[in-house]
């Protein structure tokens, strides 16, 4: 396996005070947002981009199994996308905070 360092100081916490004692969060970031100095490499961001959708399409896949036992998993397999499970959920809803406008931005 490959470790790459990146000179990414943009994934440094960023913080309300000089004590760091108050992380800022995404929504709160917005303000302070500048464009890359570099250019972008497209092929990371086709790579961050295929994971978000995995991410999207994992989770709606198992949304109704989620927190099930593994034997009910082994006797349930998961083929398509369902309605109910643990939160209720409509047939294909995402239920971690990714919503597709988050994703919409992100594809932009």
């Amino acid at each position: 396996m490959h470790c790459i360092y990146l000179d990414a100081h943009w994934l440094d916490p960023k913080f309300h005070d000089t004590k760091l004692s108050k992380i800022k969060k995404p929504d709160e970031l917005e303000s302070i947002l500048e464009h890359p100095s570099t250019p972008i490499d497209t092929n990371l961001l086709d790579h961050i981009r295929g994971s978000l959708i995995g991410l999207a399409l994992g989770d709606a896949l198992g949304a109704h199994v989620e927190f099930r036992p593994h034997q009910y998993l082994l006797e349930h397999r998961v083929t398509d996308l369902q309605a109910g499970g643990t939160w209720g959920l409509r047939k294909g809803q995402v239920f971690i905070k990714i919503s597709l406008n988050k994703l919409y931005i992100v594809f932009k």
